[in-house]
């Protein structure tokens, strides 16, 4: 019974994530087709890490961005996590971020902030997620980084079977080029 409780709270938040997804997405479609100065669709690659209870992990994520807007932009990025003492991990990282830009003659800065949901190969590894950063666009190469908070759905252990927190942050840093799609 208590799997089943477990299970309707994971579902809910799922069904939750999308259903505001959808309704924010319906609400600003009409900004896609208007002018503005931010790519539709723009790329990136990116590393992390992170320590839980002395545990070293390494994360690689290859990220697809949708800017709805020119301060809105929902992040999708496919990522592998290995490292000492943990089974590899491969999954998807969703996020929703707000951005404030700021641009400048030779390119740009920005600020980002957002919720989102990581939804691993192991269902031990799902957990809700909630980011901030900071990055910069030079003459056709961008550079941001910042941290990503976890907040897992199960309890999750080590290969020696010692219980990871249920809490963790790592810190990041993502390499985006000048490829984009709809400016």
């Amino acid at each position: 019974m208590l799997t089943l409780k477990n299970n309707m709270k994971i579902k809910n938040k799922t069904s939750l994530f999308f259903l505001s997804t959808i309704l924010i997405t319906h609400i600003l479609f009409s900004e896609l087709l208007m002018a503005k100065d931010t790519p539709l669709l723009t790329g990136d690659l990116g590393g992390s890490s992170g320590i839980n209870n002395g545990t070293t992990y390494q994360e690689i994520n290859l990220g697809i961005n949708l800017n709805f807007t020119e301060w809105l932009t929902w992040r999708n990025a496919g990522y592998q996590r290995s490292g000492s003492k943990i089974k590899q991990s491969t999954g998807l990282d969703s996020t929703l971020r707000l951005v404030l830009r700021s641009d400048f003659s030779s390119g740009s800065a920005h600020l980002f902030v957002g919720p989102g949901y990581r939804w691993a190969s192991e269902s031990d590894n799902n957990a809700l997620i909630g980011e901030a950063g900071l990055g910069g666009h030079f003459k056709g190469l961008g550079i941001s980084g910042g941290a990503k908070y976890l907040k897992y759905d199960k309890d999750r252990f080590n290969n020696d079977n010692e219980k990871f927190n249920n809490e963790e942050t790592s810190y990041f840093v993502n390499i985006s080029g000048s490829t984009s799609f709809g400016k």
